[in-house]
């Protein structure tokens, strides 16, 4: 079946001597049905058919014997789904490591392909790594240069279509470093410094005071 398909599944019992209530599962979750719709024959209706329901099972048990039952697994096609976590447009300071990530739908599946700057990207070892995993397309590239600055695009290709992300990389320079560690610790140094040069004065001061106290009860 195709996307946005209506489709109808339908349970019958048969051979039974009296009246069988009726149980649909999509995946582990119980459909709720209409009272009649329960009784030795129930159908369920899935209008339209989507993209989610590409691999899912549905399945109809005996209310009363849950080993007793069918399963169904739904086999959608569509073109290629597309989609981002994030902005299209990337930001990196020059020397960091990046990663760009299509999250791809397909059935039946695609060919993927990155492309940079709209010609396919030629991978360096130990420079680019691409990688599938989960419905996740993605490309990492380490210690990324200015001169990678440029449009990625995620190309998806299959039977019944295809489709395509776009990214904007922009590699910039790190701003300079300033050393506030070193900074404060010389702060810290010159403080410590004035200070024990007041405690070393003022105890002069005294002594001084001292002295001329002494002086003047001698006269």
């Amino acid at each position: 079946m195709n996307i946005s398909d209506a489709l109808t599944l339908k349970c019958t019992v048969v051979n039974n001597t009296e009246d069988e209530k009726l149980v649909w599962l999509r995946k582990e979750r119980e459909i709720k049905l209409e009272p009649m719709n329960q009784i030795n024959v129930s159908t369920v209706c899935i209008d339209p058919v989507a993209a989610d329901d590409n691999d899912v099972i549905f399945s109809c048990h005996l209310r009363r014997n849950s080993t007793m039952k069918r399963n169904v697994l739904l086999d959608v096609r569509f073109i290629p789904i597309l989609s981002r976590n994030g902005d299209d447009q990337v930001q990196i300071y020059n020397g960091l490591d990046v990663t760009l990530s299509c999250n791809v739908k397909s059935n039946p599946p695609a060919v993927m392909t990155w492309y940079k700057d709209n010609n396919i990207l030629k991978l360096v070892e130990g420079k680019h790594r691409v990688n599938w995993d989960s419905g996740v397309f993605s490309l990492s590239i380490k210690k990324v240069q200015n001169e990678e600055n440029g449009t990625y695009l995620c190309m998806v290709n299959s039977v019944l279509g295809s489709g395509n992300l776009t990214f904007h990389l922009n590699v910039k320079d790190k701003p300079d470093h300033v050393p506030y560690e070193a900074i404060s610790a010389g702060v810290v140094v010159i403080l410590l410094t004035c200070l024990f040069g007041i405690i070393s004065r003022r105890n002069k001061i005294i002594e001084s005071c001292k002295t001329h106290c002494a002086c003047d009860e001698s006269q």
